[in-house]
């Protein structure tokens, strides 16, 4: 009896050795994807930088072609009122148009500059995607 449950142990110690061993190995090789997505991740930032420039300098375009609508419009030349509101017209669509690019500007500039967040971001969701995963396939329902 006594050697059977010295084998008993022996075989509970040794499942509990690999089992913690096989955690290990997972722990490790989760370390490394996540390090992995984070350099993705921030090679595709810096692919993303430029766009700030870049939006910049059409946003400079999109002030330079107001001012020009402007000044045809308050000149004098236009005298028809038809051409007239078709210059608001086209002055109102500007500012809304670049209203649209300095917000998107902002978020890129945030991204651009704060990768850390984006990237906690990513792997919180995928975190969270996997752990749902495995409670499906463990067949457990979480409680509503």
């Amino acid at each position: 009896m006594a050697k059977t449950l010295k084998d008993l142990l022996l075989a509970l110690l040794n499942a509990t050795l690999i089992l913690v061993a096989l955690c290990l190995f997972l722990g490790w090789r989760l370390a490394s994807t996540v390090e992995d997505i984070t350099k993705a991740f921030e090679e595709k930032i810096q692919v993303v930088a430029p766009l700030k420039d870049e939006i910049r300098g059409v946003r400079g375009e999109l002030a330079a072609l107001r001012s020009d609508l402007t000044n045809i419009q308050t000149s004098g030349d236009v005298t028809d009122i038809a051409e007239k509101v078709r210059i608001s017209t086209a002055l109102v669509k500007l500012d809304n148009l670049e209203e649209r690019m300095q917000s998107s500007q902002a978020r890129i500039a945030e991204i651009t500059e704060s990768p850390d967040t984006l990237i906690n971001t990513a792997i919180e969701k995928s975190a969270d995607v996997i752990a749902d995963r495995i409670i499906a396939v463990r067949g457990c329902v979480p409680s509503s």
